[in-house]
């Protein structure tokens, strides 16, 4: 399972709302921070919150350990990407075998596949990652 620190920014009635924390780095740089880690602070974009799933009782400010399952980051890919170029190669092959002579059936049928692939791909659910304990703070 892969895990993640978080903080809860928010809770709602069908999970808890979280923004990954960034870890402290290794140290090895005496906290002045690596030259990688400016350079990658140069390209950072806005942090983003998302919905988890979690069965604890959490509050706003809170420090918790999500959980994403193994294999769902593949499985979610593959009905994003795979299942639609699949269709659309589908499509093609069909459209080329039953149509008329030429690359506008083919077309036609690549078209249709990827359109019928990214509506079954946006129809199913995935599996949210969950909370799966609250971090305790140490304060010095």
């Amino acid at each position: 399972m892969l895990e993640q620190t978080a903080e809860v920014v928010r809770t709602a009635p069908d999970g808890v709302w979280v923004r990954a924390v960034e870890p402290s780095g290794c140290g090895t740089c005496g906290g002045n921070g690596c030259s990688s880690r400016r350079i990658a602070e140069l390209f950072q974009r806005k942090p983003r919150n998302f919905l988890v799933d979690c069965d604890l009782s959490l509050t706003p400010g809170d420090i918790v350990v999500v959980g994403v399952a193994d294999g769902s980051v593949l499985k979610s890919a593959l009905r994003a990407y795979g299942l639609p170029l699949v269709l659309m190669m589908a499509g093609a092959l069909l459209g080329q075998a039953f149509g008329q002579p030429g690359d506008g059936a083919a077309l036609a049928g690549l078209l249709t596949g990827g359109a019928v692939g990214w509506l079954i791909a946006r129809g199913g659910r995935a599996a949210r990652p969950a909370v799966l304990r609250r971090e305790h703070r140490i304060l010095f």
